[in-house]
């Protein structure tokens, strides 16, 4: 390959970098953090212990999908799990996690049981 043909290439590809989609400042949320921000959250934190009164198996069960496209928020319903299986509906629950930028970390936006 010639210098310039190199040379070329060198800068197409500088080009084609800087032009690329902009890198995502939202990192994946993963389980052990999303099982925390449950934990500190009170009315999340308030749900289970009245929910282990009924049924010491219970336990949140995070299923977190894919989080390549850098999601701002994830949506998680059914998150109540009773022995391994599915919990009955009246112990089941769902949550939103949101990134916050300002904080530059995700956060419980909403809980319902």
């Amino acid at each position: 390959m010639s210098k310039s043909a190199g040379l070329c290439a060198l800068i197409s590809s500088l080009f084609l970098a800087a032009c690329g989609p902009p890198k995502s400042d939202i990192p994946a949320l993963n389980p052990q953090e999303a099982g925390s921000l449950l934990h500190y959250n009170n009315k999340a934190e308030n749900w289970m212990i009245y929910v282990r009164k009924t049924n010491p198996s219970c336990e949140y069960t995070l299923d977190l999908p894919d989080q390549s496209s850098h999601p701002p928020q994830i949506d998680l319903d059914h998150i109540v799990t009773c022995g391994g299986r599915p919990s009955p509906r009246e112990f089941d629950a769902s949550v939103s996690f949101a990134y916050d930028p300002d904080q530059k970390r995700w956060v419980v936006k909403r809980f319902s049981s």
